[in-house]
């Protein structure tokens, strides 16, 4: 299908990148995921302001289809900042988290975003449609578990 997830926070109201980064690791230790990064990029003052992080169920050389590419930001950061005209709060969001296409990989997606936002319960999931899925929309959808979670309105769950 091509579609990408966004972790985004109120404008503002983000984690650091590093913070975020550090989280991740986390997560991944415990959800006995594969991490890896690279491509770090720093302002002047040496704070981590992007870099890229992979994340899979299996080992990377096994298995690649398995892997889900992420672009992580630190506020601000050009061309991150999003607004929703069907967002009744018309609030300004940060996209610190960027997935590329998980197609193929819901399940390793939910799996991985289910355990973020337990640690980081203020951040929304968007997947390119008009709704968010918070960290209440996630245990719901557990409970119920299906591969086209993430096409579906948390409403209609």
């Amino acid at each position: 299908m091509g579609m990408s997830s966004f972790i985004v926070f109120k404008q503002g109201e983000s984690k650091s990148a590093n913070s975020l980064l550090s989280t991740i690791k986390n997560i991944c230790i415990k959800e006995n995921l594969f991490f890896d990064s690279d491509d770090e990029k720093y302002d002047i003052e040496g704070v981590l302001k992007y870099t890229r992080i992979y994340i899979s169920d299996k080992p990377f050389k096994e298995d690649y289809s398995r892997t889900i590419s992420f672009s992580l930001y630190d506020e601000p950061y050009d061309f991150q900042i999003v607004n929703f005209d069907w967002d009744n709060m018309q609030n300004e969001y940060f996209k610190a988290i960027v997935s590329d296409d998980f197609d193929e990989n819901e399940d390793l997606l939910f799996q991985f975003l289910f355990a973020l936002l337990n640690e980081i319960s203020d951040a929304k999931v968007w997947i390119e449609e008009d709704w968010f899925y918070t960290l209440e929309d996630l245990e719901r959808i557990k409970d119920s578990y299906n591969n086209s979670w993430c096409y579906t309105d948390p409403k209609d769950v």
